[in-house]
């Protein structure tokens, strides 16, 4: 208990010493840094932009055979592999909402897809905002 006075004390004694008046901002300093980084964010966003952010190797088949992976692993029932194929956040709270994707239903349909997609060589699943993207 004396330890917890003790921080307390010198926690409101280092407010009480700590002045904001000796401190002062340069404006125009401020003002150029703010300038220069979002000169850099914007280019960074272009860069971005070229390149897709839904697909983790670049390559579609990749991101299926991820995306598969993380599926059959057993994190198909949370929805982990939707977020791998670019869908929204939200779609793994309706996948744990409904007890693994309506008893494990979507998500085994969802990998059977996958393995049809590889097969064929196609992509059709990536960035499907749906809860169901099969439908």
């Amino acid at each position: 208990m004396k330890k917890i006075f003790a921080v307390l004390f010198a926690v409101f004694a280092f407010v009480a010493i700590a002045s904001a008046n000796n401190y002062s901002v340069d404006e125009a300093a401020v003002d150029a840094i703010f300038s220069e980084a979002v000169m850099e964010a914007s280019a960074s966003s272009m860069s971005m932009a070229e390149t897709s952010v839904s697909s983790v190797g670049g390559d579609p088949q990749i991101t299926n055979v991820i995306a598969l992976v993380v599926d059959w692993v057993g994190l198909g029932g949370i929805g982990i592999h939707r977020l791998i194929l670019g869908t929204k956040p939200i779609n793994c709270l309706w996948y744990f909402l409904t007890i693994g994707g309506i008893f494990g239903v979507v998500p085994l349909v969802d990998g059977i897809l996958l393995i049809v997609d590889l097969v064929k060589g196609q992509a059709n699943w990536l960035d499907n905002p749906a809860f169901i993207m099969w439908i």
